[in-house]
């Protein structure tokens, strides 16, 4: 009698200890589930919620750019070609930040965009140096005083702003000193825009027969 209640109680044992095990597991697997579910919900939540530049109004002729790896979109003409956005090829010694260049492949070199850390510059003596002083752009002063950022240039200045950013916009005349041609470029130049988390530094170039279109390109842009 005493065997058979030894047996008794450990066979009900092991009927509570695989229920336990049995019930564990099932609740591990509801728990992973539902976090790998909640997961995924945010990414396509988070998809859902970028925006992204409307491109409607523009034409047939126009196209968007978007790019997972850039929290930045535009419109662009077709006529321009593909579209590439890479990292600079300069050596990491040779320069302190960064700076990530987007170009188009049937019209080189412009338009170009760019955007710099706000740190970037490069080391050592160039033959070329920065475009503009960012540190020295300052929109409390006149367009008449920010044109004394482009010496020699006979620069003509529009502070402009664009969808809450400050932009100021830069048509150049000058000559080459190394090949003596006349050039004729149009900039523009938003300090402090925020891709991917990080404050940069942006310039767009063009010709100034690109204006128009590049007035258009800039309008749409959403960061």
């Amino acid at each position: 009698m005493e065997q058979e209640k030894s047996n008794m109680g450990a066979i009900v044992l092991a009927i509570i200890i695989t229920a336990v095990i049995v019930v564990g597991s099932g609740v591990y697997l509801w728990q992973d589930k539902k976090s790998q579910s909640t997961s995924i919900q945010q990414v396509n939540q988070e998809q859902e919620t970028r925006s992204l530049a409307d491109c409607s109004k523009l034409g047939s002729s126009w196209t968007q750019f978007s790019n997972s790896g850039a929290s930045l979109s535009f419109c662009y003409k077709n006529s321009w070609g593909n579209v590439k956005l890479k990292e600079t090829e300069i050596d990491p010694t040779a320069k302190v930040g960064t700076v990530y260049y987007i170009s188009f492949s049937d019209n080189k070199p412009y338009p170009l965009i760019s955007y710099s850390t706000l740190n970037f510059h490069k080391l050592g003596d160039g033959d070329v140096g920065p475009i503009i002083d960012w540190e020295a752009l300052d929109f409390s002063k006149s367009e008449t005083e920010l044109a004394y950022l482009f010496q020699d240039e006979n620069a003509v200045t529009q502070k402009l702003t664009v969808k809450g950013k400050q932009v100021l916009k830069v048509n150049r005349d000058f000559v080459e000193p190394l090949s003596q041609e006349r050039i004729t470029p149009v900039d523009y130049f938003i300090p402090n825009v925020v891709i991917n988390g990080t404050t940069y530094n942006l310039h767009i170039i063009g010709l100034s027969e690109q204006e128009t279109d590049l007035n258009k390109l800039l309008e749409s842009m959403v960061f």
